[in-house]
């Protein structure tokens, strides 16, 4: 900054030096008492120095204010980005989530217009999908807030898992899926309601590829892993690195018609905040495994 005001005040310095010069040369050139020459100059530099102290500080006043400016507009160029896409990511999701959702609710309609047999319950399970997008896009909407809440306390496992079946118990009779669980009693420390969501999404997930298969749920209570499994199609080795990505899927070339693409980025998301590690390993053809690595207890 100061070396910024020298450059400011640079003609006024060659103006008093020059003039420091021509004094100097009067007064060699008529004799003059140099003591008067030394006082001039003194007197001078006292009113020079006073002044360009006082445009120094105003010069600085200027520079802090122009800083100050300068830090307001980039926040507000990056609320303004921020907002922009805050807002391009809402509508291009709600646009494919009103696509979506479009499928289930047609699907109703469709089975409520036959008289076929068993339609009460297959017309259960498109509401829980209905239910599923809903819950989804809440979820959506929440996560965009970064500073959504979340509170860690101490919580069953099966108080998550529990409520997870009995919500899709439909679906599992339905598509004669089979469900491997035993009870779990032990606690671990995380947050309930976004720890039911990452589940939730999960499971979902498992549902639509191991139809007619197998799922498994269980609890290693020494490592506090998570691990939910199934002999379902699988994930190419190409697409498991990209699953969690936002709005990815495409793995297997099966995912177009009933995934947003959304579900396991928000569990990825949701793992993130938590400190939770959450991971995947599957074969094509074989089946997947979801790991959620919860804190060790103390």
């Amino acid at each position: 900054m100061k070396l910024a005001f020298i450059k400011s005040i640079r003609s006024e310095i060659i103006i008093i030096l020059m003039t420091f010069l021509l004094f100097a040369l009067i007064f060699y050139l008529f004799s003059l008492p140099f003591e008067a020459y030394g006082l001039t100059l003194g007197i001078i530099l006292l009113i020079i120095t006073i002044r360009w102290w006082i445009k120094y500080l105003g010069f600085k006043e200027e520079e802090d204010l122009r800083v100050t400016v300068q830090h307001l507009e980039n926040e507000l160029t990056h609320v303004k980005n921020q907002q922009i896409e805050y807002r391009n990511d809402v509508e291009s999701y709600f646009l494919m989530w009103i696509h979506q959702i479009k499928t289930p609710i047609t699907a109703t309609q469709l089975l409520l217009e036959r008289n076929e047999e068993n339609v009460v319950n297959r017309v259960r399970q498109e509401v829980v999908q209905i239910d599923n997008y809903t819950s989804l896009a809440l979820s959506y909407l929440k996560m965009l807030n970064e500073e959504s809440d979340m509170t860690i306390s101490k919580v069953k496992v099966d108080d998550l898992i529990r409520p997870l079946i009995l919500k899709y118990r439909i679906q599992f009779i339905e598509q004669r899926t089979n469900i491997h669980y035993k009870k779990v009693e032990e606690d671990i420390l995380t947050d309930a309601q976004w720890t039911s969501i990452m589940i939730d999404q999960i499971l979902n997930n498992a549902l639509k590829y191991a139809r007619g298969k197998d799922i498994w749920i269980d609890f290693d209570a020494t490592h506090q892993i998570l691990k939910i499994k199934d002999n379902g199609v699988g994930i190419s080795k190409a697409d498991v690195p990209k699953i969690f990505d936002k709005g990815y899927s495409r793995y297997n070339g099966r995912l177009n018609q009933e995934s947003s693409g959304i579900g396991l980025f928000i569990v990825k998301h949701i793992a993130n905040h938590l400190n939770l590690d959450v991971s995947v390993d599957s074969e094509l053809g074989v089946g997947t495994t979801f790991t959620i690595h919860f804190p060790q207890k103390d």
